[in-house]
């Protein structure tokens, strides 16, 4: 007698698909900027500036250059969950026909720049970046499928070993002598590793309808690829505008000094927010239609992160400056103030990737582009206005006016999302005011009563960094719990879950 078939396994709710993807996510981006800051202080020691700063001109000419990123029509397909397997075809038809002339307008661009900036070393550095779309485009497939089926497991695995190759062949390679070289080809050589491992996982289903190409589906698709890809494209091109614009009015010196302290600013946003963004866009596409429930989740999330991210990004500006001047060389003291502007400015950042998944999930590409094309035109003119009469302290002022766009864009941001469900004035006050005051409270009068109390040194630099995060550890979590008790109450309901999923792994 043959067994009766196996009824198929109950989908996972959504909350716990979201719990359990956040916390693989989460401990992979922990592991992967671990390894990253541990790389990147390294070749700080093995490089020069000017190095960083050949490098970062080359990337910010990548960004520019790549006006329709491969990952971009990945969140198009992600809209469309149900129909990404048979729409794949096409996507990936679309995508090599914008990739390959964007990788012959890199390696072209170089000429150009070299001579605009008066360097011959950014022909070769904008050679090696025109790899990258390729690399990409490999990746397109593969990631979609694995977004759609919500395998963030497999994903954060991936993306831990691959980003730690790249890491450690940054160092061998800058140890080596391949200088600026170096901090560009290891990450193009390991997305391309990435996409091979994700194809291994990644397969198409038994069944599931396929098709190389769909006449009555590529305009669609293009026309979201367009408006998706232009609005990323607009946020990329904000984020290199300021080592641009230093080139500008500075030196590659300077360049290199804000290469390296917006990469260690943004390490606890990209940990917590970008992390999570990455998990909430794929949930979000899973409540098509359901608007309400959409924001409610996304405004949920948006206090949990903010909740974690300000302390510490606060945490990071007070001790940025004491950790360069104890443990890196003197060379590197140009960055210290660009850091802390940089860590103040990044505090109101955690909200922008949430937004911009939840845009993109709900297939709201307009709002998306109308608000990245806003902010990129108003900041790149402060930006541009501010080195233009900021004389020799051009940069400062550059970097400080990149640092606190987001008191405005973060804010925006949160309305384009919940307009017409959720009240708006509350939902700003629960996300950025009361976490912010309390973590203020937390952070600042440690760090400025050991300013004030302590001859400048070396020991005092090494009491702020023993004092200033035991302080705001005791302090903060009290603070949260008086002035936001709900917020307080979910961040803990989440660590919970966090610690009984980990002591289960630990048992198993």
């Amino acid at each position: 007698m043959s067994a009766a078939p196996q009824e198929p396994a109950a989908p996972r709710p959504l909350t716990a698909t979201a719990m359990s993807g956040g916390l693989w996510t989460g401990m992979q981006v922990v592991a992967n900027k671990a390894v990253s800051l541990l790389g990147t202080l390294v070749t700080m020691y093995l490089l020069v500036p000017e190095q960083f700063g050949i490098a970062q001109v080359a990337l910010s000419i990548l960004s520019y250059a790549v006006i329709l990123p491969a990952f971009t029509l990945s969140d198009v397909l992600l809209s469309r969950p149900a129909e990404a397997e048979r729409l794949m075809g096409t996507a990936v038809r679309l995508c090599t026909a914008v990739s390959l002339p964007t990788m012959a307008l890199l390696a072209g661009a170089g000429w150009w720049v070299a001579g605009h900036y008066e360097q011959p070393a950014l022909v070769s550095a904008c050679l090696v970046v025109a790899l990258r779309p390729l690399a990409d485009l490999l990746l397109l497939a593969p990631q979609t499928r694995l977004r759609v089926r919500l395998e963030f497991r497999r994903m954060a695995q991936i993306d831990a070993v691959t980003q730690t190759l790249a890491t450690l062949g940054t160092i061998a390679m800058a140890a080596l002598g391949g200088g600026y070289v170096s901090l560009l080809l290891p990450q193009i050589l390991f997305t391309a590793v990435r996409a091979a491992l994700y194809a291994r996982g990644a397969r198409p289903e038994a069944g599931q309808e396929r098709s190389a190409w769909l006449p009555s589906e590529w305009r669609p698709l293009l026309k979201g690829y367009w408006l998706s890809g232009l609005g990323q494209y607009t946020h990329g091109a904000l984020v290199m505008a300021p080592p641009l614009l230093i080139a500008q009015f500075a030196d590659e010196t300077h360049v290199g000094w804000y290469s390296s302290a917006f990469s260690l600013s943004a390490s606890v946003n990209t940990v917590v927010a970008v992390s999570i963004g990455l998990v909430l866009q794929p949930i979000f596409a899973q409540m098509a239609g359901d608007r309400q429930r959409q924001g409610a989740a996304f405004l949920r999330a948006c206090s949990a992160i903010s909740a974690v991210s300000m302390p510490l990004c606060l945490c990071q500006a007070a001790l940025l400056g004491p950790a360069f001047r104890c443990f890196l060389p003197a060379k590197w003291e140009g960055a210290i103030l660009l850091g802390q502007m940089l860590s103040a400015g990044q505090a109101l950042y955690f909200s922008v990737n949430p937004a911009m998944g939840l845009l993109k999930a709900q297939g709201n590409f307009g709002a998306f582009l109308a608000w990245q094309l806003a902010q990129l035109v108003l900041v790149v003119a402060a930006m541009w206005v501010a080195g233009r009469w900021g004389g020799e302290q051009a940069t400062a002022w550059i970097v400080g006016v990149y640092a606190f766009y987001h008191v405005v864009s973060s804010p925006v941001g949160v309305w384009l999302c919940v307009r017409g469900t959720h009240h708006i004035g509350r939902s700003l006050a629960a996300i950025f005011v009361v976490p912010m005051i309390a973590a203020l409270a937390a952070v600042a009068p440690a760090y400025f009563a050991l300013g004030m109390l302590l001859p400048p040194g070396r020991t005092t630099d090494l009491a702020t960094i023993a004092a200033v995060p035991l302080v705001a550890m005791a302090a903060y979590p009290w603070l949260l719990r008086r002035l936001a008790p709900q917020t307080h109450g979910e961040c803990m309901t989440m660590l919970r879950a966090v610690r009984a999923k980990l002591a289960g792994r630990a048992a198993a």
